[in-house]
């Protein structure tokens, strides 16, 4: 995998203007954007639809990426907007606490298939009960697996902030859910 420092060179060739500098950071990222855009959507071939949309509006709007941060942030910013962007126009309005889509997988028998979406539903009402950052930020450490310092770049919160809040997220989210869920 590569690090940040060799996708925003990668980035930075391709504003530039080559278009091969593109190829490494679509073979880096595609398998967490699909991934991330799993949880938000629940089906696989939606969320391959919106990681190519994805990358064409990288490519289209590479020249907007602000080269002083990091880029990885910048392409999942795009790519969870259009996420939630494709469940309000199939399914009216939502929160990013949709990145809980069913978690059951294709072949569970019914019983694990049944407590797994029964544990989401509760998951999701449990969001509820925190504030907006807080489920913002774990959201996008917990459930799209970006990194803390990412967030950070991504929202404009100190990183030591982040941190605490998701801290504070997490404790709150266990006890609303209570330990014998966890």
């Amino acid at each position: 995998m590569m690090d940040d420092a060799q996708l925003n060179e990668c980035a930075r060739a391709h504003q530039a203007g080559d278009l091969e500098a593109l190829r490494p950071l679509v073979e880096a990222l595609t398998r967490s954007l699909v991934a991330m855009g799993y949880r938000y959507v629940g089906n696989w071939e939606s969320a391959r639809d919106l990681t190519q949309e994805t990358w064409l509006r990288v490519h289209r709007s590479i020249r907007q990426w602000d080269t002083s941060r990091p880029v990885r942030p910048w392409i999942f910013t795009i790519h969870r907007n259009l996420c939630l962007d494709h469940l309000r126009s199939t399914e009216g309005p939502v929160h990013d606490d949709l990145a809980l889509a069913d978690m059951a997988s294709p072949g569970a028998d019914p019983f694990t298939a049944l407590a797994r979406s029964e544990f989401v539903a509760r998951v999701r009402s449990a969001l509820g009960g925190l504030s907006e950052v807080q489920r913002r930020v774990l959201v996008m450490v917990d459930l799209e697996e970006l990194k803390p310092a990412e967030v950070a770049a991504t929202t404009g919160m100190n990183p030591a902030t982040v941190r605490t809040t998701l801290h504070f997220a997490r404790r709150k989210l266990a006890g609303l859910l209570g330990k014998e869920d966890l």
